[in-house]
């Protein structure tokens, strides 16, 4: 799969994890410090259209940043050279807050799948407690993927319609092999869901059409990499309608 031009083009979700360190600074606190960060992108990045913390419900010390940008490799640059950036980066290693960073990528949206936000709700969300769960699936070849995009593609309009508290379901490409963490592939599919609360999660869950999708998809040869689970912290926004 050729991907080298991908992440230049295509909207882009960024998936970068910490663990912070225990020893010198509580997860309070450091949510604290980065929340300045997430305000500065919030009202002086256009192109970045999700900068959320999330703190994981397997691993208590670390913390997700989800990221989207809307004009690929060139809006993370612009965000990277943000001045609050560098002030992030020379804060926390002053305070040695961070033990280390545990998992990146990049994956670039497959157009008209799924949606990242609802602003029809409100225009941006910035609110915590939100379940964000993200996996990540390795297939045996390109028409196995393609079969599974088209039918869960197919069942994110339905929930669209049908599950107000479904406030992201959507999806992406791996750009790139990780460089640590999870060993996620270029060409592994990334998809994202997040739920308004565990009664939405658990509505989407036991929807019959739910149901019925997964015995469609038992028959799809594939490799589940990554399930991981975090909560919103509110300390930046998971979505904004810029």
């Amino acid at each position: 799969m050729d991907n080298s031009n991908a992440a230049a083009k295509a909207p882009i979700t960024v998936l970068v994890e910490y663990e912070i360190r225990a020893e010198t600074t509580t997860m309070g606190e450091w949510l604290q410090v980065w929340s300045h960060r997430g305000e500065d992108a919030l009202l002086g990045e256009p192109e970045t259209s999700a900068y959320e913390a999330l703190t994981s419900l397997q691993e208590e010390r670390q913390v997700l940043i989800f990221e989207r940008y809307t004009n690929g490799d060139a809006s993370v640059q612009a965000h990277i050279a943000r001045p609050a950036h560098a002030t992030l980066m020379e804060t926390m290693g002053a305070r040695r807050m961070t033990r280390r960073r545990v998992m990146t990528n990049l994956f670039a949206d497959v157009d008209g799948y799924g949606w990242w936000g609802r602003p029809e709700q409100v225009s941006t969300m910035r609110e915590s407690g939100i379940q964000l769960t993200i996996l990540v699936t390795r297939f045996a070849d390109d028409a196995s993927r393609q079969k599974y995009i088209e039918l869960t593609g197919a069942h994110a309009k339905y929930c669209h319609t049908m599950e107000p508290g479904t406030l992201v379901y959507a999806g992406g490409i791996a750009l790139r092999d990780s460089d640590r963490g999870p060993e996620i592939k270029a060409g592994d599919l990334l998809f994202v869901a997040a739920f308004a609360d565990e009664a939405s999660a658990e509505k989407h869950r036991v929807d019959v059409e739910h149901v019925k999708l997964q015995k469609k998809l038992e028959q799809i040869e594939r490799t589940r990499v990554l399930v991981q689970s975090y909560k919103t912290t509110g300390s930046g926004f998971l979505w904004a309608d810029k």
